[in-house]
C-alpha cells in the first residue's frame, strides 16, 4: 500500500476506485466550495495532487536531449529554478506541458498532468537511442500541493531547509532525512518548487511516497489544514495557468495559453521541434485567440470542459478549458477566446453571463532568462 495514500485516508480523504484521493465524500466537481468542509477553504493548506504524474529523465545526456525537444532553455533548470515548458508538434501545437525539476546532475523530473507522461515518453523514446538517457514514468513518486505562505514556511521548517526564494518558479532539492523513521534508511531526495499563483502563494513537493507522507504528517502536526483538488483547480484559474491534458493535446499554440507570459518559452535558445512556428507566431503577431479568465456575478452551474463561450447572438467565440466554483458558488473559469471582438459581451451556452477578469500577469513576452531577476 502506498504510505502517502494511507496517511491521507487517516486524515479524512477517500480513495476512489480510480485510485485518486478526495476529501470527505467522493468529489462532486459541481459542488461550490461553499458546500465543502470549511477546512478546504483555509488560506493555508495541503492537497494531494493525484492529477499529476512524473516523467523521469536520467543520464548524462538528459539536458542535451531535452534541449532539442522543449521550448525551455535547459541550462536554466539548475536545481534553483523549475520553469514551465512545452513540447510541440512540428506545426507548433502543444503535444505536452511540464514543469522541469532538476533533482541531481543526471536526473530531471517532468511534472505533468496525469495521462500525459506516457504518451510523451513514447514520443521522446523515438529519439532517445541517439543519447545516453533513459525515460520512465515513475510509479514511486507522490505529489503534494502546498497552499499559503505559512504552509511553505512550515514545510521548510519540517524539512530543516531554507525557505524557498520568493521569485517565480523557485525550487530546491532537499533530503528528507529529518522526517525518516530510521537513521539506517538512505536519505530520500524530494523537490520543492513554487508554481504560478494569484493572491495565494503555492508550491508543490514531489518525492518518494514515504517521504511525502512524512512531510504531510509533519504539516498536519503544525495545524496545516487539509484541502482538495477543487481548491487547487480554483487557484490554477486565479493564476491564469492552464495545464494541457490528454484531451487537449495538439490543439493550441503555446501563446494561445499565454505561456510566453509565464516564461515557458525561451526565444533566445536554438532550435527545437515546432520552434519556427512558435517564433513566427510571436514576432509576426499571428495569435488570434488567447486564454482569458472569466467569472460570473451570480452562482451558476459548472460548465463542462469544451463548452462554448458565445456572443449575445449565440455566435461561438471560444471554449471553456477549466472551471470551478468560488466560495459563494459563482463561477471562475479559463477559456480560449477570439481576440477579434475584445469588448463584446460573453456568455455560456446556457445564457449565463460572463465577466472578463484580470489575470495576475501581463500578457506579454517574459523571458525565462530573467526569472531570477
Amino acid at each position: 500500500m502506498n504510505p502517502f495514500k494511507t496517511l491521507m485516508q487517516d486524515h479524512g480523504y477517500q480513495l476512489g476506485e480510480d485510485g485518486r484521493l478526495t476529501l470527505g465524500e467522493p468529489d462532486d466537481a459541481s459542488m461550490p466550495l461553499a458546500g465543502v468542509a470549511d477546512r478546504t477553504l483555509a488560506e493555508n493548506g495541503l492537497t494531494p495532487l493525484d492529477n499529476f504524474e512524473v516523467l523521469e529523465v536520467c543520464g548524462k545526456d538528459g539536458e542535451r536531449f531535452l534541449q532539442g525537444q522543449t521550448s525551455q532553455q535547459l541550462s536554466l533548470v539548475d536545481g534553483e529554478l523549475a520553469p514551465l515548458t512545452t513540447f510541440c508538434t512540428p506545426k507548433g501545437r502543444i503535444l505536452a506541458m511540464a514543469q522541469l525539476l532538476r533533482v541531481s546532475e543526471e536526473r530531471l523530473w517532468l511534472l505533468m498532468p496525469a495521462g500525459t507522461a506516457e504518451p510523451l515518453r513514447a514520443h521522446l523514446a523515438k529519439f532517445a537511442p541517439f543519447y545516453k538517457v533513459t525515460l520512465e514514468v515513475s510509479c514511486e513518486l507522490s505529489v503534494l500541493g502546498l497552499l499559503g505562505e505559512q504552509t511553505l514556511a512550515a514545510c521548510a521548517d519540517a524539512l530543516v531547509a531554507p525557505a524557498l526564494p520568493a521569485h517565480d518558479l523557485a525550487m530546491r532539492s532537499v533530503l528528507q532525512s529529518p522526517l525518516q523513521s530510521s537513521e539506517e534508511e538512505e536519505p530520500q531526495t524530494c523537490a520543492l518548487a513554487r508554481q504560478p499563483s494569484g493572491d495565494t502563494p503555492r508550491a508543490i513537493l514531489v518525492g518518494p511516497h514515504a517521504a511525502v507522507a512524512g512531510l504531510a504528517t509533519a504539516l498536519f502536526g503544525r495545524d496545516v489544514a487539509a484541502s482538495d483538488e477543487t481548491r487547487w483547480r480554483l487557484e490554477d484559474i486565479r493564476a491564469g495557468l492552464q495545464w494541457v491534458t490528454s484531451a487537449q493535446t495538439d490543439s493550441w499554440l503555446p501563446q494561445m495559453l499565454n505561456l510566453e507570459a509565464l516564461a515557458a518559452i525561451s526565444f533566445k535558445k536554438g532550435c527545437y521541434t515546432g520552434q519556427e512556428v512558435v517564433a513566427r507566431a510571436h514576432f509576426r503577431g499571428q495569435v488570434k485567440k488567447r486564454l482569458q479568465r472569466l467569472t460570473t456575478m451570480q452562482p451558476a452551474d459548472l460548465p463542462a470542459v469544451g463548452s462554448k463561450v458565445t456572443s449575445p447572438d449565440g455566435k461561438s467565440l471560444g471554449e471553456v478549458l477549466q472551471a470551478a466554483h468560488d466560495e459563494q458558488g459563482r463561477l471562475e473559469l479559463l477559456a480560449v477566446i477570439s481576440l477579434r471582438d475584445e469588448e463584446i459581451a460573453l456568455a455560456l451556452e446556457d445564457g449565463t453571463e460572463l465577466e472578463r477578469s484580470a489575470l495576475p500577469y501581463a500578457v506579454e513576452r517574459r523571458d525565462p532568462e530573467q526569472l531570477k531577476g
